[in-house]
């Protein structure tokens, strides 16, 4: 019998075992915390379980514990055909809760794993050292029988095609969502998603080092030390993805969601009915109709300075002033040629130029007023008021004092 290699555990090594433990971790808590109504945890518990599963296998093949566990070596085949499919579920979900998210329509993205599955099923039955080998050089020997060969083989397109596939298209559902949000909401933080940018970049860096590894490092003698940055890579998402995904609230609440699944219906009549081509026919909304609701929106905004709710949404404020959230939008869109976000936080900014100017604010902080005038952090206040009046509100400030004293 042939003596076995010592096991060898590094500073390295320990931290590929605490970032899969971690990430498994992550996956339970998901999965504890699931309701149905955040079924979006279930596609990251299942991102989550793919990377944290080849953390693990890479940590087993490095300190040669996968000759304690010989039936755990290339378990993780298949695996890598959820990372693209899981993510863009998870990216559709959070930002497109009006869409479609049967499990029929679920299931008709994931038969891809399963079909990796299927075609993983000859690998398997390979001997201990033949299933090894491939997982420690990468690369499918040629003496293998056909069905073995061919089956692998096959799964190497089908998982780089899917996953740039998937990933191009959860890229293109957060442009959109962060195209639309300004219609909807007076705020951004929590809703613009921007973890989930970097994360997506995340994946495209490790993509790249994927696809220079398997085009121009398929023969390097030492492959295996340049694939350890796809390590960093898939540590790094699963530390990132774990704590932002738990953190994440959701973002479309029931009026914000009704209105989202409303427009939708208009948007299919719209497309089915080519002769409806201007974009609010359907509704039929006449001009005095659009200026009889800009006349109460101002009423009511100025009088009980609805703008000062920090959680102010367009269907909120709908339902504040008795109209339909879609006729809200149109008037805010037609007649005041306006997204929802600028018009509220133009008046926001309005009422923060009248407490820095008047002397008996002074003695408030910049920040003070910006959480008087319903901003919910100071970069957000300091982008919207120099947009607005041209200059940073310690500048305004400085200058309406200077006026002041030159008119004494």
């Amino acid at each position: 019998m042939d003596t076995l290699p010592p096991i060898q555990i590094s500073l390295a090594e320990l931290v590929l075992f605490l970032g899969a433990s971690q990430g498994l971790l992550f996956v339970v808590l998901l999965l504890f915390k699931w309701q149905r109504k955040r079924i979006i945890n279930l596609h990251l518990a299942i991102l989550l379980f793919a990377i944290s599963s080849e953390i693990l296998h890479q940590f087993l093949l490095q300190t040669h514990y996968i000759y304690q566990v010989q039936p755990l070596v290339g378990f993780i085949l298949p695996l890598d055909a959820l990372v693209g499919i899981s993510l863009y579920w998870y990216v559709r979900i959070i930002t497109h809760p009006e869409l479609d998210h049967s499990f029929k329509r679920v299931f008709a993205h994931y038969w891809i794993f399963f079909a990796c599955f299927l075609l993983s099923i000859p690998y398997w039955t390979l001997s201990f050292e033949e299933k090894l080998a491939l997982m420690s050089t990468g690369i499918i020997p040629e003496h293998w029988p056909p069905l073995v060969f061919y089956s692998t083989l096959t799964q190497v397109p089908i998982k780089i095609v899917s996953f740039i596939l998937y990933l191009g298209l959860a890229v293109r559902l957060l442009l959109k969502h962060r195209q639309r949000i300004k219609k909807m909401f007076s705020y951004r933080e929590k809703v613009t998603l921007n973890w989930l940018s970097y994360l997506l970049i995340m994946f495209g860096l490790g993509l790249l080092n994927g696809l220079i590894v398997l085009f121009f490092f398929q023969d390097y003698a030492d492959k295996t030390q340049v694939m350890g940055f796809m390590g960093i890579f898939s540590l790094a998402a699963v530390m990132y993805l774990g704590i932002m995904g738990l953190m994440q609230p959701v973002i479309y609440l029931r009026k914000e969601q009704s209105f989202l699944e409303l427009e939708q219906l208009e948007k299919n009549a719209r497309s089915e009915r080519a002769d409806e081509q201007p974009r609010y026919r359907k509704s039929a909304l006449a001009e005095q109709d659009m200026q009889r609701i800009a006349t109460r929106l101002d009423d009511s905004m100025r009088q009980q300075q609805l703008y000062l709710d920090p959680s102010l949404t367009m269907p909120k404020l709908a339902a504040s002033i008795g109209v339909s959230p879609n006729y809200l939008s149109q008037t805010l869109n037609s007649f005041y040629q306006v997204s929802f976000f600028d018009y509220v936080n133009g008046m926001r900014v309005e009422f923060a130029k009248a407490l820095l100017a008047d002397e008996n604010k002074q003695g408030m902080s910049i920040i003070d007023i910006a959480m008087e005038s319903a901003f919910n952090s100071r970069s957000t206040f300091y982008a919207a008021f120099k947009q607005s009046v041209g200059m940073t509100p310690a500048q305004y400030r400085q200058a309406q004092a200077a006026d002041t004293a030159n008119a004494s």
